[in-house]
């Protein structure tokens, strides 16, 4: 059940004939909790400024709109717009290929086919370690080999994923070679 829910979160035209997506995932939660918190601890301070200590709509008229334009400015771009972006960032491993997509409103992506993946790494901090997270390294065949996803979930389990995918590449079917 868990396969056909990732895959009705891929576009079907993104994929090939055969093609089967193996992930789809946003980087790491730890990229927007500080600005989750933000909004959070901001939008209890807006409500406790408006019940408590400008109770008064007709008296604090100006003083309580200067609290939510401060906020607004606040929490719209260190607080929602993180979130949002982290969104619409998406790494997307299928049986042929790795498709990294970012950008809310400009789009923009990179596919990188698994035979041309020769091999595939990762690199993790003391907090990475702790959180499960780290950075993807993926070498490939051309001039700019090194192929870096940071701030990747559960970075062993899709390395090894990904050694999978590779492997199974470089074994020709019965039959062939």
């Amino acid at each position: 059940m868990r396969g056909g829910m990732i895959r009705a979160m891929v576009k079907e035209s993104m994929l090939a004939a055969g093609e089967q997506v193996v992930f789809r995932a946003h980087s790491h939660w730890k990229n927007i909790f500080w600005p989750v918190v933000l909004t959070l601890v901001v939008g209890a301070l807006v409500t406790l400024a408006l019940l408590e200590w400008l109770p008064s709509p007709e008296d604090h008229a100006w003083q309580r709109w200067t609290v939510v334009v401060v906020a607004v400015l606040v929490v719209v771009p260190f607080g929602l717009w993180p979130v949002v972006t982290w969104l619409a960032s998406t790494d997307t491993l299928t049986t042929r290929r790795l498709i990294s997509r970012s950008g809310v409103f400009t789009r923009q992506g990179r596919d990188i086919p698994i035979d041309r993946v020769h091999s595939v790494s990762y690199r993790r901090s003391l907090l990475d370690r702790m959180l499960g997270s780290g950075t993807l390294v993926v070498q490939t065949a051309g001039d700019d080999s090194d192929v870096e996803l940071h701030d990747v979930a559960r970075i062993e389990k899709r390395m090894l994923q990904m050694q999978e995918l590779i492997l199974d590449a470089e074994i020709p079917a019965e039959g062939e070679a």
